[in-house]
């Protein structure tokens, strides 16, 4: 995993702790990653790339939260919950090997190839 902040590094331990993550713990999580976002903003200008990137995140959680609404008023069986739970776990480590990529280009200074 990149290298992050001693901060968000104390964040995510806190969380992730007792292996359960409450509303509560998502929303604080949900609200500091917005902030240091708008920190990019404020360094960087608002970019509609940058500007997008956030909403995007802020959708696709929100999807994320839909589908599963939607799984649960299913009938599933066991092997189908493992079926969706598998699946949710697979885009979100697309996401997170995804970002391990991207943050590969980013270099302090000129960036080369």
């Amino acid at each position: 995993m990149a290298n992050i902040s001693k901060s968000l590094q104390a964040l995510l331990e806190n969380i992730y702790a007792d292996d359960q993550v409450s509303k509560q713990e998502f929303l604080q999580l949900q609200e500091e990653s917005d902030r240091r976002w708008d920190k990019v903003v404020d360094e960087l200008g608002a970019d509609n790339t940058l500007l997008s990137f956030q909403k995007a995140m802020d959708v696709a959680m929100h999807l994320l939260y839909l589908s599963v609404e939607h799984v649960k008023a299913q009938e599933l069986t066991d092997l189908g919950e493992a079926i969706v739970k598998d699946a949710v776990i697979a885009q979100v480590e697309a996401i997170r090997a995804g970002s391990e990529l991207s943050l590969k280009a980013l270099k302090v200074g000129k960036n080369t190839p």
